[in-house]
Formats: C-alpha cells, sequence, structure tokens
C-alpha cells in the first residue's frame, strides 16, 4: 500500500509539470530580426505571444483566430503550447474551452 501511494505521489508530481508544444516553421522566407544577445532556442527571432482561452460552441462551425499584426501578411514560425492546466481546463468544460499560449514569428515584408 505504501508503495502504491509514493507511485501515485511520483506520478500527480509528474502530470502536474507536464506541457507539449508543436512548432511549426517555413522552409523560404527570412524570419523578422531582433537584435539582442539572448541565449534561447527563439535568440535572434522578434517573437509576438499570444496567451488566450480558445472557446469553441456549438453553433459555431469554424475554430479560429486572426493574427493580424504581421506587416508581411505571413508567418515564418508558430508554436502552439498548452499545460496540464489548459488539458484540465479541457476536461472540465467538455471541450469547450481550452488555454493555449502561441508564440509566431512574422516574416520580413520584402524577402518573399
Amino acid at each position: 500500500m505504501r508503495l502504491f501511494k509514493i507511485l501515485l505521489c511520483l506520478g500527480l508530481a509528474l502530470t502536474l509539470g507536464s506541457c507539449y508544444s508543436v512548432r511549426f516553421q517555413v522552409a523560404n522566407g527570412q524570419w523578422e530580426p531582433r537584435d539582442d544577445e539572448e541565449e534561447s532556442a527563439w535568440a535572434g527571432y522578434n517573437v509576438r505571444t499570444l496567451d488566450t482561452v480558445v472557446s469553441r460552441k456549438l453553433t459555431t462551425g469554424e475554430h479560429y483566430f486572426n493574427i493580424s499584426d504581421c506587416d508581411s501578411g505571413a508567418l515564418h514560425t508558430v508554436e502552439y503550447r498548452t499545460t496540464f492546466g489548459g488539458i484540465l481546463l479541457n476536461a472540465i468544460t467538455f471541450g469547450r474551452k481550452k488555454k493555449v499560449k502561441i508564440k509566431y514569428v512574422c516574416i520580413q515584408e520584402n524577402s518573399m
């Protein structure tokens, strides 16, 4: 019984810290550069972040939102990230709401 409780606590701790992300990137076009000395996966990119809750309704057929702050009208890199809290919110609301964090980089205006 004690081993079960330890494994349950360990599983709970791993689950609470879990998250996943998916990143899409185009092969052609130059990203918008940023001048700083950051050392991360996003170093040199002009990253914009959108932290939102996506709501779905039965009467709405389309599940999308517009990103309109890119001057070129094109996206270079998009990363979609959700956490355990977002998955839990999705389960509690039966799939109607989902908390996501989106990072995206636009393409430079004259590089396509």
